[in-house]
């Protein structure tokens, strides 16, 4: 894997932002994919730092005279990269080209693998952006396992600053380290490294995005999320089958071979003999002729297996060039949109101005002929008119320039549409080209497999009647390598439940000290529950005391107000007692002083 870096300027939409060339394969070849990644300072729609990553397909490799170096071309819809390597792949030129100029930037190599690599290792990437204070904010990024996911193995990271630790703005950090496994679960793992901060990132295998977090002031701070733009994993191109008959044991005699060969070898032509001695010699020859024969049968099928794997591959990125083509439609259809939007309010601005200029042009020119017709000509008030009367004209001009330029850049916008439509059928028509290829390819791998299957099988004929002693052998290997299999899973098995045995021993010490807190909680509340039930208790006699004070003033209060009755019922007696006897009879006050009486005793 090769990684170059330099700085973008690109008119008024780029300024001094990084941009980033990564190639997975290392030295180009012609349909493979090149990884692109920078930002804009600004878009079209007057986004600030939006993102422009993309993964481009390799084209017209040229090899450079006398040298190692080559010349290609990353093709795209709005920008074309024409670049020439330099200096054995150290440096690369790249020509940008599109609708608005040409500019050269010169990318320096910042990343090649050292010492031995696994041509097996997995490949992956991610990229999106990340911030971290006033230093980095919302800045690109991108995270790089160049050669899979194991202590040790190397990292990459790189980022660009808002402002760095000496106030620079736009410096680029970039960095490879060795990696260093925290955890690995079944669908999470955690890694570690450093480059100005300590990072820690967890890996979710199920959306394959990137949770990225550093250390600050002893805390563990999430500065993004970034996203996998790219995996590559390295396919097996063998020629066993993986649907064999499961071996089984069988008990046979062993005896060592004859130091010496006892047949000759057979190098030329023979008729078919007679004797036995001659038949067994003929025999030989023609095992070997047929362990020849499935020798290359196999080599094709690899070299066949691993070019349909390119084409895979190739399909794959046409794919992803398609994407980033429909996600550019959509784009410019929402412009087309808003154009669209803008035309018709323009429209309508202007119908609004045609029609206020119409009638102001009316009362101005009526006015105008009145003056005239009346011979008192104001020529300062006919000036002014006329000064007013010309800027309403000019703001009609105006306003059909403006509709005039917004309908142009709709055609514009437009036939850029047809365009990348036209772009997207020819990738439609390279993909189902490809695909028939790839349906040939199978169709060719079947009929292979059924003549290596024939080929097979006549070996497999004239090596039984010599080599029962070999298959007897493989077999013992192959149950030798069933029990080691098993003892390793009986191992994995042993260590998964000393595992569990050590994690449910710390549970249950975990849950004895929760019960013991519990226990303490439940004492405590139990002493507290009892001082409020005592204080509840005095509460309540508290209570019936009160009751009982209040039930007697009540039934105090009740006599009083008899008495008070009785009272007045005697004095209304008394009353009419004094009306009635009042022709000069004697009062008899016999029943009121009953009455007093009674009351005074209550």
């Amino acid at each position: 894997m090769f990684i170059y870096q330099g700085k973008l300027n690109w008119f008024s939409y780029a300024t001094d932002e990084t941009i980033t060339l990564v190639f997975p394969k290392g030295a180009v070849r012609a349909n493979d994919p090149a990884y692109l990644f920078t930002q804009w300072t600004v878009n079209d729609h007057k986004e600030e730092k939006d993102k422009f990553y993309q993964t481009r397909i390799i084209k017209n490799v040229k090899q450079l005279p006398n040298t190692t170096d080559v010349s290609f071309k990353l093709p795209g819809t709005f920008y074309n990269l024409d670049i020439t390597t330099e200096q054995n792949y150290s440096k690369l030129k790249v020509i940008m080209s599109g609708d608005e100029g040409k500019k050269t930037i010169t990318l320096d190599q910042v990343w090649q693998p050292v010492g031995e690599i696994d041509p097996n290792a997995t490949f992956a990437i991610w990229a999106g952006h990340i911030s971290f204070g006033d230093k980095i904010v919302k800045e690109q990024a991108i995270f790089v396992l160049p050669e899979d996911f194991k202590e040790g193995k190397p990292v990459i990271s790189s980022w660009q600053w808002t402002k760095d630790e000496s106030g620079k703005a736009k410096t680029t950090s970039f960095k490879g380290t060795p990696l260093k496994v925290v955890d690995s679960k079944d669908k999470i793992s955690k890694f570690a490294f450093n480059n100005v901060f300590d990072f820690t990132c967890s890996w979710d295998t199920t959306n394959h995005q990137l949770d990225v977090e550093v250390k600050d002031g002893g805390k563990q701070v999430n500065i993004g999320t970034l996203n996998l733009f790219d995996k590559i994993e390295a396919k097996a191109h063998h020629f066993d089958s993986d649907d064999l008959i499961p071996p089984t044991q069988e008990k046979t005699e062993f005896r060592l071979p004859q130091p010496q060969p006892v047949l000759p070898r057979v190098l030329d032509a023979m008729p078919f003999p007679k004797t036995l001695f001659e038949t067994l010699t003929h025999g030989a020859a023609f095992i070997e002729q047929a362990g020849y024969l499935t020798l290359q049968a196999q080599n094709k099928f690899t070299a066949l297996h691993e070019e349909f794997h390119k084409q895979s591959t190739y399909v794959e990125t046409l794919k992803k060039d398609k994407q980033n083509l429909e996600e550019q439609i959509k784009s410019l259809s929402d412009a087309r949109k808003t154009a669209d939007e803008k035309i018709k309010e323009l429209e309508n601005q202007l119908e609004l101005a045609s029609a206020e200029y119409q009638k102001k042009f009316k009362a101005l020119s009526d006015f105008i002929e009145h003056l005239k017709k009346d011979d008192v000509i104001d020529h300062k008030t006919i000036q002014k008119l006329q000064v007013e009367l010309n800027r309403e004209h000019q703001l009609v001009i105006t306003l059909n320039g403006k509709l005039s330029q917004a309908q142009i850049d709709k055609k514009a916008l437009a036939a850029v549409i047809i365009g990348l439509k036209g772009k997207i059928s020819e990738l439609d028509g390279k993909r189902i080209k490809l695909s028939n290829e790839l349906a040939g390819q199978k169709a060719q791998n079947v009929t292979l497999r059924g003549e290596i299957v024939t080929l097979k099988r006549k070996l497999s004929d004239s090596l039984d009647a010599n080599g029962h002693l070999q298959k007897e052998l493989r077999v013992t290997k192959t149950a030798l390598e069933e029990t080691k299999g098993q003892l390793n899973v009986a191992k994995d098995k042993f260590n998964k439940e000393e595992l569990a045995h050590k994690t449910t021993k710390a549970e249950l010490k975990t849950a004895k000290d929760t019960e013991a807190d519990l226990n303490k909680k439940v004492e405590a509340e139990r002493v507290r529950a009892d001082v409020n039930f005592g204080k509840f208790k005095d509460r309540e006699t508290d209570l019936v005391t009160k009751k009982k004070d209040l039930q007697d003033l009540f039934k105090e209060s009740t006599l009083r107000w008899e008495k008070i009755q009785k009272y007045d019922q005697i004095v209304d007696d008394y009353q009419d007692i004094c009306l009635d006897e009042s022709i000069g009879k004697k009062i008899d006050l016999t029943e009121i002083n009953k009455s007093v009486a009674t009351v005074r005793a209550m």
